[in-house]
């Protein structure tokens, strides 16, 4: 990582149907931290399969909001916890993919 203990930091992030991935990375592109939550694992209370819930009707598939948002404040707490110095960050990019088999079918309450 850089050495430099004012040099930015850059927070990427990636919702998946599984999961919510964080990666910051310094200036110099070297990993300064890497964590993922798992829907099913992390956040059981949810009641989800792999980030989602089947049903009620025959091929329907949902995926709660509020879990998103849960796992967006666990994973903030994990890079907090790891050391990061978060007022580093300058800069947030993200990104989303809905698994191709149940793209289109997904429906968020």
């Amino acid at each position: 990582m850089s050495s430099g203990k004012s040099s930015p930091l850059f927070l990427g992030l990636d919702l998946s149907t599984q999961q919510l991935k964080a990666i910051i990375i310094a200036e110099d592109t070297s990993v300064a931290h890497e964590s993922a939550v798992n829907f099913t694992k992390d956040l059981p209370q949810y009641g989800t399969t792999h980030g989602v819930i089947h049903g009620p009707g025959p091929g329907e598939v949902t995926s709660p909001v509020a879990m998103w948002v849960h796992a967006l404040d666990l994973l903030m707490e994990r890079v907090q916890v790891s050391g990061v110095d978060t007022s580093r960050i300058v800069a947030i990019s993200g990104a989303g993919q809905v698994c191709p088999r149940i793209n289109g079918l997904i429906r968020s309450y």
